[in-house]
């Protein structure tokens, strides 16, 4: 009978440490010249507890014009390969990839008003490229290559690209369109099929939890974009709002957000199901994603 005590309390530990190590929640924080990872658990009341920084002022490794100029408006930052690396896009005119252990910058590449960035197999990468001379469209860059990049397809004011895995498809988002391209060889892209958005100014792109809709954000509010039937639904339950600059969703259901205060900005990261605010008073906050690990 101890045994047996013993073995089921040996369980029931093992059990809450796994449910602890499934519900741990961080987040990345992206504006000014900086990305932010916060603690969530760890965070007191509206005071957010910032675990890494990388700050593109103090990046050596990147030449003076983009350490002190292309990642001056940094607007979207996403966790890939386990969360080791981080991408990261600036309005400012550049995209790059930092390791997360180190700060180094493994790979930036020139892109005009990006605002969005997404990895693809085969080492590659996808840029959306905003309003800008030789912007609005999508670009396609080799890790393996610095520099030029291999493909670009013209979508105007560019602004969200989603890798799905499991539909082997690359989704974009543009002024009134979602696009889906299949991935060829040597970078290049296909289009598949694409359907007007409800509304106009498409903003963020990102996947649900369960790979089944995208979430998209455009001028009036926020939608869900089933991906097997095609149609656009409002968000139940969500506090919509105008100009939504990001929007996602963990496995819990818990939604991270951002919603302008002055222009293009905010000073807070707001979350809903269950709701909470987190403050960042020194930084103009444009985006904020969950950190996948």
């Amino acid at each position: 009978m101890i045994l047996r005590a013993i073995a089921l309390f040996l369980l029931s530990l093992c059990t809450c440490i796994g449910q602890a190590q499934t519900t741990k929640r961080s987040f990345l924080v992206c504006g000014d010249h900086q990305v932010l990872l916060v603690d969530y658990e760890q965070s007191n009341d509206t005071i957010p507890n910032v675990v890494w920084t990388w700050d593109a002022h103090k990046a050596n490794d990147l030449p003076e014009e983009y350490r002190l100029k292309r990642f001056n408006s940094v607007d979207d930052c996403k966790a890939i390969r386990n969360g080791k690396e981080i991408l990261v896009s600036s309005s400012s005119g550049a995209v790059a990839v930092v390791e997360r252990k180190t700060s180094k910058v493994k790979f930036y590449a020139s892109v005009p008003n990006a605002h969005s960035i997404e990895l693809l197999p085969g080492n590659y990468l996808a840029a959306a490229a905003s309003t800008a001379d030789k912007g609005n469209r999508i670009m396609i860059f080799d890790l393996k290559d610095r520099g030029k990049s291999v493909y670009t397809d013209s979508l105007y004011s560019a602004h969200g690209v989603v890798w799905d895995d499991r539909r082997k498809s690359l989704f974009a988002l543009g002024y009134d369109v979602l696009r889906e391209y299949k991935l060829a060889a040597g970078g290049q892209l296909q289009l598949e099929q694409h359907w007007k958005i409800p509304g106009i100014g498409g903003h963020d792109l990102q996947p649900t939890p369960d790979g089944k809709s995208l979430l998209v954000t455009e001028h009036e509010g926020a939608w869900k974009f089933d991906i097997a039937t095609h149609r656009f639904s409002k968000i139940e339950g969500f506090p919509d709002a105008e100009n939504i600059k990001s929007l996602g969703q963990n496995k819990n259901g818990q939604y991270i957000f951002t919603v302008p205060e002055e222009s293009w900005w905010t000073f807070h990261v707001e979350f809903f199901n269950p709701a909470r605010r987190f403050a960042f008073p020194d930084m103009k906050v444009y985006k904020a994603r969950w950190f996948s690990q």
